[in-house]
């Protein structure tokens, strides 16, 4: 939680998926971060420029954003990898996650193995991880 405000400076940053201030608490990114999952950031020089938030319960992949200044340099697959490995190591049996059709977030995740499953009836297209592309991912880390 010590880097929240960095965190929320993050995600209200983006072009894509954008989201309201106020519509998710404090307290909703803190269980997030403590309760039910775990948080990354990737700083640099003391800003963090991205971060990413897995539920272990779930397996819902609650955030993965990096700021648009700085897309481009790796950021965001070294997060992808490093929570795909973490919540692999959690055992969960199944990675899962919405974002808006179109963007630039769903051809980023199926170039990573993620399958577009369904639409959801708000329009957000749902993708799960197949176990073998999981397994892979975290063997990739691994060495």
């Amino acid at each position: 939680m010590a880097d929240a405000d960095a965190i929320w400076k993050v995600r209200y940053s983006v072009t894509e998926n954008r989201l309201a201030p106020g519509r998710i608490s404090n307290e909703d990114l803190r269980r997030g971060l403590e309760d039910t999952g775990r948080g990354w950031v990737i700083e640099v020089d003391g800003s963090v420029e991205g971060f990413a938030i897995g539920n272990a319960r779930s397996g819902n992949i609650w955030a993965l954003f990096v700021l648009p200044e700085v897309q481009s340099r790796g950021y965001g697959s070294l997060l992808n990898d490093v929570m795909i490995g973490w919540l692999r190591e959690q055992h969960v049996p199944l990675l899962w996650l919405t974002t808006g059709q179109g963007t630039k977030a769903c051809g980023f995740y199926e170039r990573r193995g993620w399958k577009r499953v369904g639409i959801l009836e708000d329009g957000q297209a749902r993708y799960e991880l197949p176990g073998a592309a999981l397994q892979a991912v975290a063997a990739d880390g691994d060495g």
